[in-house]
């Protein structure tokens, strides 16, 4: 594919405890299809989130990536936030990351640059909706996908937990939103087999990943399921998933609901009209996700 036809991506991302954040970067850096103009990271530690980052970068020598840590903090709760990523203990290299401005300026400054380019977010939406805030008019318009709440229930999802106000203000306020769910992210487990098969010895670069997953799965006991791969996976085919539209908000109040999506479409309509442009992922081909994931992680 020719370089003026590269789809332009800049990646919001909270790298550094679950796998699948470092997964979905790998797969973006290995696809010739993606020009990655830039990074954010979000969600606590952020420099020591983006010192991984650029480190990630550089050993696939793309050290031209701007890497800028962004906001650690939600809107609105004040949590103890210090602690660092659970995988940063497999820093070896710190690179230099960009701090002559926020989070939400290097957003603003790169989609200004850069028209048609496309937000991918893999965490909290802090960073966004900071932008949101001081520019609405200019992120109105732009492209973004992100993984992040639960369409098929009431239930609250992370990403949307992490800072529901941040998620509330881009979900009411972004003209071209495209959401992943848990719902549907949720079949991207990906077996130790595959894991194997693709993370060759011989591969340093997917060895340190791996130290990674072996981390997360000691730390937290979880199965590696690749989230926020399938947003990389979407750009690169977007039939590997089904889309549906819909009018969502994010649930603000509530000892269980805090964080969940929530339909405002007329419950009482058969076949409601929705004119919002916010699509949502209905169904997965698991098997083609797959494919990708064999194809663009190695």
């Amino acid at each position: 594919m020719s370089e003026f036809m590269k789809r332009q991506i800049l990646i919001d991302t909270d790298l550094g405890d679950d796998v699948d954040d470092a997964a979905a970067l790998i797969m973006a850096l290995n696809s010739p299809e993606l020009d990655i103009i830039g990074i954010t990271t979000v969600y606590q530690d952020t420099l020591a989130r983006a010192e991984m980052v650029s480190e990630l970068c550089g050993m696939y020598g793309r050290t031209d990536i701007p890497v800028c840590p962004g906001f650690g903090l939600p809107l609105i709760e004040r949590p103890n936030m210090a602690a660092k990523p659970v995988q940063y203990d497999i820093l070896s290299k710190k690179r230099p990351v960009a701090r002559e401005c926020d989070g939400a300026e290097f957003i603003l400054r790169a989609v200004q640059e850069n028209p048609g380019v496309t937000v991918v977010a893999m965490g909290a939406m802090t960073n966004l909706a900071a932008a949101f805030h001081r520019a609405p008019d200019i992120m109105k318009s732009v492209p973004i996908l992100a993984m992040g709440g639960v369409f098929d229930s009431g239930l609250p999802e992370w990403n949307i937990q992490c800072d529901p106000e941040a998620a509330r203000i881009v979900t009411d306020l972004s003209g071209h939103l495209t959401m992943f769910g848990l719902d549907v992210t949720k079949y991207c487990r990906i077996e130790n087999a595959l894991l194997d098969e693709i993370c060759l010895p011989e591969n340093e670069n997917l060895q340190y990943f791996m130290q990674g997953v072996r981390i997360f799965q000691k730390d937290m006991g979880y199965p590696v399921t690749l989230h926020d791969a399938l947003l990389i996976a979407y750009l690169l085919d977007p039939a590997v998933v089904e889309l549906a539209q819909g009018d969502f908000t994010v649930e603000l109040s509530g000892s269980s609901t805090r964080g969940a999506m929530v339909s405002q479409l007329n419950p009482y309509e058969i076949e409601p009209a929705c004119k919002k442009n916010f699509h949502y992922a209905r169904k997965i081909h698991a098997k083609r996700f797959r494919e990708i994931v064999r194809e663009r992680l190695r």
